[in-house]
């Protein structure tokens, strides 16, 4: 199991939660962070996912994610 770290920004690039992230394939990482994306009630920001080095791993708008991972 890999631990991330995830960062949810504001539009004006503030950071609005912080906190760890455990999984065990991208799948199960890619449907966390479609979960984040709905339950954060800033739109417009952007989801920053580190790995344990600080390498950036993900990038993606939180509206983005919201349209690629619709409920339904």
């Amino acid at each position: 199991m890999a631990t991330y770290h995830v960062n949810v920004l504001t539009k004006d690039h503030k950071v609005a939660a912080s906190h760890p992230l455990d999984v065990e394939a991208s799948q199960a990482m890619l449907a966390k962070l479609a979960k984040l994306a709905w339950n954060v009630g800033e739109t417009g920001g952007q989801i920053r996912v580190t790995d344990q080095a600080g390498k950036l791993v993900v990038v993606m708008g939180v509206n983005s994610a919201r349209l690629a991972f619709a409920p339904g």
